[in-house]
């Protein structure tokens, strides 16, 4: 995440119209907790200021916020001034980060879901038991398996996990 506040600071060197004077927040700041508000759902001015106000502790370990937390009008005055193609180039910037933070942490999620296949032609054959995987990423299924009518999808959830990654099987 530094890396991406230290690029922000190298891309917006010009960009920045207010008098220096009067700049209690570097548009650095501004851009980064607006993004970062925006990642967590807030969608106008004042839902972005609320939510720097709940998060001040956690987003001050990032950004310098000594002098609280920027106001609504802040945020919208400051943001009006950047162009929009500026503006999608830095968010772009953003995303790319957040996506490649998030590849190290975590490959991809995976669903699991258990179905009973209903519907079959014959009477003598009863119904199948099958466990699907699924990357919602890339939008495919990964694999099934069927499992015993009376075992518990949860159980076969932790075997089909332990068979895709032997490592996890210990805990």
């Amino acid at each position: 995440m530094m890396k991406f506040i230290l690029s922000i600071e190298e891309k917006v060197v010009g960009m920045d119209r207010r008098q220096s004077t009067k700049i209690r927040y570097p548009l650095s700041t501004i851009l980064f907790l607006v993004f970062f508000s925006q990642l967590a759902g807030a969608e106008t001015w004042g839902e972005i200021a609320d939510f720097m106000e709940w998060n001040e502790k956690v987003l001050g370990k990032y950004v310098d916020l000594s002098e609280s937390c920027p106001s609504h009008d802040t945020f919208e005055r400051v943001m009006s001034m950047i162009s929009d193609t500026h503006f999608q180039e830095l968010n772009r910037c953003f995303q790319e980060e957040i996506n490649f933070i998030l590849s190290k942490e975590f490959s991809r999620l995976i669903s699991l879901e258990g179905k009973t296949m209903r519907g079959n032609r014959s009477k003598e054959q009863s119904a199948n038991h099958i466990i699907t995987s699924y990357d919602g990423e890339n939008r495919m299924s990964l694999s099934q398996i069927v499992v015993d009518e009376k075992s518990n999808e949860i159980t076969a959830n932790v075997k089909w996990l332990t068979v895709r990654h032997p490592q996890w099987e210990k805990l």
